[in-house]
């Protein structure tokens, strides 16, 4: 496993990238995804948002660079969202590649309306996900011990021991069974560390809205999984 995203150069425009071509990225974080949740509205720079406007509009354009530096900034938040949607790091891989794919040839017809470029990949790893699962007839991937705890954060370090492994397993299952407008705000907030403000405009929501699905959201996985296990 590396560390950055490989070579945008190196997906495939006619097939899924192999396994060698295609490196999972680290997760980043190490926190429990459910654990010192902010309520704060964590609102975007304005230099951050500046920046990513004047990466869109290079990119638009042409430049290759603009769209390499896009690509490197949302691989592994696209990567770690895919791998929990289909469960397989193979197909997250396959999975991230065609977002990506969608995104260089979609940028001639993106406008820039203030929202974060992670909304619109987000749009469209989700159709992505979708083409998966149906084509692949599992409906729901299951996920293996071993790979759960890459959906909430790094592997526990060596004296975790199993009961981390199960632990990251039972949470990642306990997701899957919320509805799904509660899950893809736990799973944004939480699994990939979005702020508030990122997470209402990826989901089109308004934050007070995204504030009661995280609360709702919360209060259904201890049900669940009982107040101890979050």
């Amino acid at each position: 496993m590396t560390d950055s995203p490989p070579p945008i150069d190196k997906i495939s425009h006619t097939a899924s990238p192999q396994s060698d071509v295609v490196s999972r990225p680290s997760a980043p974080g190490a926190r429990c995804p459910l654990e010192q949740v902010s309520e704060g509205s964590n609102h975007p720079d304005p230099a951050v948002t500046e920046r990513e406007r004047r990466l869109v509009e290079a990119a638009r354009s042409g430049d290759p660079s603009a769209i390499e530096v896009l690509y490197r900034d949302h691989y592994n938040t696209i990567y770690r969202y895919a791998l929990y949607r289909v469960g397989s790091p193979q197909a997250a891989e396959d999975v991230s590649s065609q977002v990506f794919l969608g995104m260089v040839r979609g940028l001639p017809r993106f406008r820039w309306q203030g929202k974060p470029v992670l909304a619109w990949l987000y749009g469209i790893a989700q159709k992505q996900v979708a083409m998966f699962l149906r084509d692949s007839k599992r409906g729901r991937a299951h996920i293996q011990l071993e790979e759960a705890g890459q959906l909430v954060g790094d592997n526990p370090d060596p004296g975790a021991g199993v009961d981390a492994e199960v632990r990251r397993a039972q949470l990642a299952g306990a997701l899957r069974m919320l509805p799904e407008s509660q899950r893809e705000v736990i799973l944004l907030r939480q699994v990939l560390s979005l702020s508030l403000a990122e997470t209402a405009a990826t989901l089109d929501r308004s934050e007070g809205a995204v504030k009661q699905l995280q609360l709702r959201g919360l209060a259904t996985l201890r049900d669940i999984l009982g107040p101890q296990r979050l």
